[in-house]
Order: C-alpha cells, then sequence, then structure tokens
C-alpha cells in the first residue's frame, strides 16, 4: 500500500503536490480499504473497514466519485492520477493498471459485453469516457473526451469520438419545427 501512495503522491508532483490535491486523498481512501480487506485477522479488518467507510462517505457525496474496495473488487496500480475528481464511477471488478490518468466524468463499468472492463498501464481516460463490459484497453492508449468504448482497444491507440458535424440551421429538422 505504501509503496502505491509513493507512486501515486509522484504522479501529482506536476498538479502542486499530493498534499493539495483531492484526487490523491480519494485514492489514498481507495487504497486503505483494499489494504484492510487483506489484514490477516478479523479482528484487525473490522476497525480498518470503519475507518474507510468514514473516510469515503465524504469524499462520495462531495466529489460524486465511487471506488469501492473489497477483496473480490476494483484493482488499481500504483501511480493513479485523478484528475479533477468530480463524477468518476468505476465499477466492481474493474481492473486498472499502473500510471493510469483519470479525469472526470469517466465511467467504467458493465456494458454490452459480458464482464468488467480492463484497462493496461500508462492508460489516459480524458473527459466524460464511458469504458463499458468486459472490453480490454491496451497499454499506453488513449480514450478520447466523451467516447463510449464497448469493444477492445489495442495497445498503443487513441480513440476520438466523431467529429461534430456542423450544418445551416435552415436545413436543420429540428430547428424547422421550432418555428
Amino acid at each position: 500500500m505504501f509503496e502505491d501512495l509513493r507512486q501515486d503522491a509522484a504522479r501529482y508532483a506536476p498538479l502542486g503536490g499530493w498534499y493539495s490535491n483531492p484526487g490523491f486523498w480519494i485514492g489514498a481512501v481507495y487504497r486503505l480499504g483494499v489494504w484492510g480487506e487483506f489484514l490477516p485477522a478479523a479482528v484487525l479488518r473490522l476497525p480498518v473497514r470503519i475507518l474507510y467507510r468514514l473516510a469515503r462517505f465524504p469524499l462520495r457525496h462531495l466529489f460524486n466519485v465511487d471506488l469501492w474496495a473489497s477483496s473480490r473488487g476494483t484493482k488499481i496500480g500504483a501511480g493513479l492520477c485523478l484528475i479533477h475528481p468530480n463524477n468518476i464511477v468505476i465499477g466492481s471488478g474493474v481492473e486498472i493498471g499502473s500510471n493510469c490518468l483519470i479525469f472526470h466524468e469517466v465511467t467504467l463499468g458493465t456494458g454490452p459485453m459480458p464482464g468488467f472492463p480492463r484497462i493496461g498501464n500508462n492508460v489516459d481516460l480524458c473527459v466524460g469516457a464511458r469504458v463499458l463490459g468486459g472490453v480490454t484497453v491496451g497499454d499506453g492508449s488513449i480514450i478520447g473526451a466523451n467516447c463510449v468504448v464497448t469493444g477492445n482497444v489495442p495497445a498503443g491507440s487513441v480513440v476520438l469520438a466523431a467529429p461534430g458535424l456542423v450544418i445551416p440551421r435552415s436545413l436543420s429538422p429540428v430547428a424547422s419545427r421550432a418555428g
């Protein structure tokens, strides 16, 4: 846990430091919960679970970030960096590799393919990205803003949303009905 936290903290150095970034603290609370799940004795696990849930509650409700730590839950590698940690949902069962960058409004969870997403190492998930179902995103990939990924992404790839189509308002069927 402590080595993972050191690597997480190093990712926040260019962003003003770990101590002032809520993304680091959200990740630290997640890591506390995972650490507590794997303590050898139940008498040790119980106080850590209580502390984890108490620390998780305000972060969950202030930032709307859901990283559920459990022995069968989400697995996140070292070097996690949450930029603008708001409205991030990472479902139980998701695997995230090392040195991943996650922006706000990202969702990783179930979808059309059975299973949960597996995110490789050094992957960037940009604003509004959705990775749904049992897909694999390869190492070094970038999922662009507002992309919905429901199929596997090869390593070293960039997934971009379709470009917006600009047409004159007079040609829009919606504009003609609005009157």
